[in-house]
């Protein structure tokens, strides 16, 4: 797809670049990656003890990079960060450039990206075939709606639709808040893959403001995707081997 159609489409749509870093081994293929990250970046891959962690954040970041020139005419390796008082990763953008966001999420057998325009956006990724104990988690981390919702489910199917659609909001916000909270909780609408977010606060019942998708692009991976828009845009996903 053109560039142009492609940040055309972007005024209508959000957009999801995601590949299986386990499918990526040429050596040829990862040294060309490590070409294109920044001082910073290469420091922090090689600071990982596991080659499995090492090279998850290597296509992961890899993949951001190249996702991000398919809508500018800006090398991979060009492309700069700068880090909000969170820590919330946004680009260095030419005066030239539309105000693209992003966020970036990587696991077991699964790196996606979210890219934007001109709004808040976050993403979360996880493989469901973790062994945690997830009711103990779930208990610490959510809300009463949702631990009383998830007795009555399949644990290990739908823990982590709430767990994402957490972290994804939270990186979207980009604000430090805690995914932990008791004070916001998801209406999660399965037949649609979305949600809906409510707050505990009875004279906000719910944020219209904010919209979530689900998905679940491999059969071990749940991602959500979280972002603000009065409008409900549709999510395109895609895969791409950077």
């Amino acid at each position: 797809m053109a560039m142009k159609d492609l940040l055309d489409d972007l005024k209508q749509e959000v957009h999801v670049w995601y590949c299986d870093p386990r499918l990526i081994q040429q050596a040829s293929k990862l040294k060309a990656y490590e070409s294109v990250l920044s001082d910073e970046e290469v420091e922090r891959y090689q600071r990982f003890h596991f080659d499995k962690d090492r090279h998850s954040y290597l296509v992961s970041h890899a993949l951001l990079r190249y996702s991000l020139s398919l809508y500018a005419d800006i090398p991979a390796s060009k492309w700069e960060f700068a880090k909000s008082e969170h820590g919330k990763p946004a680009l260095v953008l030419p005066a030239a450039m539309p105000a693209i966001s992003f966020n970036l999420t990587h696991t077991e057998g699964l790196a996606a990206c979210v890219v934007a325009l001109d709004m808040a956006c976050g993403i979360d990724a996880e493989n469901r075939n973790r062994k945690n104990r997830l009711a103990a988690v779930a208990n610490r981390m959510f809300a009463d709606e949702e631990t009383e919702l998830l007795r009555k489910q399949d644990m290990q199917r739908h823990f982590f639709y709430y767990w994402t659609l957490r972290e994804a909001y939270v990186k979207a916000l980009g604000s430090g808040l805690s995914g932990s909270s008791k004070e916001f909780y998801f209406d999660v609408d399965l037949a649609g893959m979305s949600a809906m977010l409510c707050h505990r606060d009875r004279r906000r019942v719910a944020d219209d403001s904010w919209q979530f998708r689900l998905y679940e692009p491999t059969s071990e991976n749940v991602v959500s995707v979280a972002y603000r828009s009065s409008d409900p845009l549709e999510v395109k996903l895609r895969e791409l081997i950077p």
